[in-house]
């Protein structure tokens, strides 16, 4: 239904009880483009007041506002002689059956959604005007008793109120699965997205997992040509080298000897996204302590002041979470080594959906400004002659613990040690 034309609506005065002057004006400019006369109140009284003054053709009055809220300014239009003819529409939420029956009971003509579309209330309000000689008849008015959440509410409205508010009730029903349909579409579009970018994420990352363990592996073929070659001239012609000849060639020896172990990091890193998961059931505390006393002895006896709390138990493969220790412990041994008392505390604890383990240590620490780079592949805050590595360790931790679906980060201080967490979702939470 169209609007009426505006040289037609010029006779047509209508009220807006509204407190907020931005929708107030909106809906102002609105009615006055139909033609229509606009008179605005910031509240239920002084639209009474505003209506007592000048009779309108049409009220439309918000719901929340101060000193009067719509559904008293309404009562108080139906219940004054002189107006209870004029028709009323209530703007508001519509969230729930007690907005229906309250507006029955003050007396509402219409009911308009928020938010409202323009276009649905200038229908609106031309269906009411077409229909106003109706509202004029006077009827036999029935009193109603009905009980809703626990209270009695009496309904004395006429039929055409009753019918009109079915009517607005059910277009904003339609109105509202319209709405629904689209956003379920928009869902079911944004869902259908995710998942090709989810496949297409999958393919990149096996190639680029590919591409690491070739390029890993055909690397190892040249570098044991030059560590060969290298060995042949210290063992066959090592005579014939002065000593700096021979000091290079060992240089070429260690270098090929590094580079052997980058290989390896890489291959480990690149090894951690083919293999599947075997969850199981794990006592982490046992397991920490395993890879604590293989760690000591892999470091040639390093020592430290280890303190285990319980851990919480967790759910994921053994072998992979078993490296995620390894890597940490190591790390704390490595950097608190140079402390006359080197110290590792290992925590645990249930922090609501998953568990958080930590291994701390009073080492060289770090400075955070660089902590963006703490989780990279062969990314290194120290240097390799002071403490030794292959900056791989916690980049496989973090895609250890990413594959389970938890998160890892660290805090640190240079000179003051560092502490480095991770979380994993709780066993009982375990997909």
């Amino acid at each position: 239904m169209a609007p009426q034309n505006p040289t037609t609506n010029e006779n047509v005065e209508i009220l807006i009880a509204e407190d907020s002057p931005t929708q107030a004006e909106q809906l102002r400019y609105l009615l006055a483009e139909q033609g229509y006369r606009v008179t605005v109140a910031a509240n239920g009284k002084r639209a009474l007041d505003a209506a007592r003054k000048s009779k309108p053709t049409l009220i439309i009055s918000d719901v929340v506002m101060p000193e009067m809220d719509g559904y008293a300014f309404c009562s108080a239009v139906k219940t004054d002689p002189n107006l209870k003819d004029v028709p009323v529409i209530i703007v508001t939420s519509l969230t729930s059956v007690q907005d229906i029956v309250q507006g029955l009971e003050c007396g509402a003509d219409n009911f308009i959604r928020k938010p409202y579309d323009p276009r649905s209330l200038l229908d609106r309000v031309d269906y009411i005007l077409l229909n106003r000689e109706l509202r004029k008849s006077k009827g036999m008015r029935l009193g109603i008793e009905i009980y809703l959440a626990g209270k009695k509410h009496l309904i004395t409205s006429d039929r055409e109120q009753i019918l009109d508010l079915l009517v607005s009730s059910y277009e904003q029903a339609i109105q509202v699965n319209e709405e629904l349909k689209l956003r379920e579409k928009e869902v079911s579009a944004l869902n259908a997205t995710l998942e090709l970018r989810a496949r297409e994420l999958e393919a990149t990352n096996k190639e680029l997992e590919s591409f690491s363990y070739s390029v890993s592996h055909d690397l190892r073929t040249p570098l044991r040509a030059v560590n060969g070659y290298a060995r042949m001239l210290e063992e066959d012609h090592s005579h014939e080298l002065n000593h700096e000849g021979r000091r290079l060639l060992g240089v070429v020896g260690e270098s090929a000897q590094k580079m052997d172990q980058l290989i390896e990091g890489l291959l480990r890193f690149s090894r951690l996204g083919r293999k599947s998961i075997a969850a199981e059931d794990i006592d982490m505390t046992a397991l920490a302590r395993e890879a604590y006393n293989e760690t000591r002895v892999a470091g040639n006896g390093t020592s430290a002041r280890c303190v285990f709390e319980p851990l919480p138990a967790a759910r994921g493969d053994r072998q992979l979470l078993r490296q995620v220790w390894i890597n940490l412990l190591s790390n704390a041994l490595k950097y608190s080594g140079s402390r006359e008392t080197p110290q590792i505390h290992v925590t645990g604890h249930d922090d609501g959906g998953e568990n958080v383990y930590g291994v701390m240590d009073n080492g060289v620490g770090f400075d955070m400004k660089y902590y963006d780079k703490l989780f990279g592949v062969f990314q290194r805050l120290h240097s390799a002659e002071a403490f030794p590595g292959t900056g791989v360790g916690l980049a496989i931790v973090q895609r250890v613990v990413a594959r389970h679906g938890g998160r890892v980060w660290a805090e640190s201080k240079p000179g003051e040690g560092a502490c480095f967490y991770f979380a994993l979702p709780r066993s009982d939470r375990w997909p």
